[in-house]
């Protein structure tokens, strides 16, 4: 059996909002992930977003009541209370207690004390955007006074020598550049009031040419744009390497089953709002390393073991199942094609989405399913002749020589001539012997072996590339992943 996938959430998420307090949705979500991996942090994210939406009183970045009356009680002989689980420092102001975040805490210190940035009450309530009398009561409860050092006692007792000796030098380095930042920028200013005065001279002097000459017309005729002409847009997913299991804390990107499912969704999303016109038909050229594994053992075709995030059987039917969301999604823009690229992951599996696909459209009259087992794919449109394959096995600088030899008749006919492949994970485009040659990006996220190599330089996203239906290629846009 594969890893439990994690639904829901709400009950604990509801329970963590509760007894912690988070700045940010991305630290909520990190904190989830570590209690429950099986969802991902991006996952985390969009279920704490519901959960917000749920009730206008769900709030993760409060105290709720029962909280602040078990610290109450803890800190009932004591003016300021450090709880570490949290990182919050609450402090007895008055009658009240006042919850500050470990950060902000810390940043006051720093700016108060005269070797970080010295900075006045008033200044202070700017920066912190806190009134001055809560800010007097708070430096007073908690002691502090301009001659004090930097650190808290926290960071003292958790912190080598080495490492706060760093930070002291650092700061006092800060302050130095600050100083002579501001004196940089009074300069600046006397500068720019100087040739304010310049401006007003010689604008005043130019409005006086001008009234002695012709002035520009207050309007002009405008040019009419035409409607867009017959285009089809070739949208491929390629590489989403479905079923692929990287843990964030090992690969820095976590990739699970749900994020494939959302990047695949979301990108295809964010491609068809941004088309400036309804195309004559959606070009989707699936396979090409869809699925991660190919084979009951969990390897690649050639044997390659590879690091999963569910069972074969399960990527295998789950990723058949995303492959139909994916094109039903499309099919309400336009009417689709659907040409498969068996990649070197998934050359047998390739078949199997193809098979399914076909037999799931069968009667679909706007959408068509391309059956062949072949690694190369050609569809001819209007003035275009389009190639399709993964781009492992041949090189492409003899992919212009293959078309015009496997497909001399339509070679013939067409004007325009294109490739589109995958594998190598990051996008490119070539012209070679008068054939366009696009080489696509991945959806997918890191696994160790990627970690690894290093190679995490190229940006996630998918593509869609325009092709007027006589002028060839004459656009792409790329939806990155967020």
């Amino acid at each position: 059996m594969g890893p439990k996938i994690y639904r829901g959430g709400q009950e604990l998420i509801s329970k963590y909002a509760q007894s912690h307090t988070f700045g940010t949705e991305s630290e909520f979500a990190r904190f989830l992930h570590k209690v429950e991996p099986a969802r991902s942090i991006s996952a985390w994210r969009g279920a704490i977003q519901r959960w917000v939406k749920i009730d206008p009183n769900n709030s993760f970045k409060q105290l709720d009541q029962d909280y602040t009356e078990a610290i109450t009680s803890s800190i009932t002989q004591i003016k300021v209370y450090y709880d570490k689980t949290s990182d919050m420092y609450i402090t007895k102001l008055t009658n009240d207690l006042t919850a500050v975040q470990g950060k902000v805490h810390r940043n006051m210190r720093h700016s108060y004390s005269k070797d970080g940035k010295n900075m006045t009450l008033d200044e202070m309530s700017r920066e912190f955007t806190v009134s001055p009398n809560w800010l007097s009561q708070y430096i007073k409860a908690n002691g502090w006074t301009h001659s004090m050092d930097i650190f808290t006692d926290e960071e003292v007792e958790e912190s080598s020598e080495e490492l706060l000796v760093t930070t002291l030098l650092e700061s006092k380095r800060q302050v130095v550049v600050e100083k002579a930042n501001k004196k940089y920028w009074s300069g600046v200013k006397k500068d720019a009031e100087t040739l304010k005065t310049m401006q007003d001279y010689w604008i005043n002097e130019f409005r006086e040419l001008i009234t002695k000459q012709v002035l520009a017309p207050t309007s002009i005729k405008k040019i009419n744009l035409k409607k867009v002409t017959p285009y089809a847009v070739v949208l491929s997913p390629t590489d989403l390497h479905y079923g692929k299991g990287g843990w964030i804390d090992e690969v820095g990107d976590g990739y699970s089953l749900e994020e494939a499912r959302e990047r695949l969704l979301g990108r295809t999303e964010n491609l068809i709002q941004r088309l400036s016109g309804k195309p004559e038909k959606i070009i989707v050229a699936t396979g090409s390393d869809w699925f991660h594994v190919d084979n009951e053992a969990g390897t690649t075709t050639r044997g390659t073991p590879q690091d999963m995030a569910a069972s074969p059987a399960q990527i295998l039917m789950d990723g058949c199942r995303l492959a139909r969301e994916h094109i039903d999604m499309m099919r309400r823009v336009s009417p689709i094609e659907i040409v498969f690229m068996r990649g070197n992951h998934d050359r047998h599996t390739a078949l199997a989405l193809m098979m399914y696909l076909d037999a799931v459209y069968e009667n679909a009259k706007d959408v068509t399913v391309i059956v062949s087992p072949k690694t190369r794919q050609y569809i001819s449109w209007g003035n275009n002749l389009l190639g399709f394959t993964h781009g492992d096995g041949v090189k492409g600088v003899d992919l212009p020589a293959i078309m015009a030899t496997e497909e001399r008749k339509e070679w013939g006919l067409c004007e325009h001539h294109t490739w589109f492949h995958g594998h190598l994970h990051h996008q490119k485009l070539t012209e070679t012997s008068g054939v366009i040659i696009v080489q696509l990006p991945s959806l997918a996220g890191h696994d160790r072996y990627h970690f690894q190599k290093g190679y995490v330089m190229s940006r996630a996203g998918l593509c869609a590339h325009l092709i007027d239906k006589e002028l060839g290629l004459i656009g792409n846009l790329f939806s990155p992943v967020i």
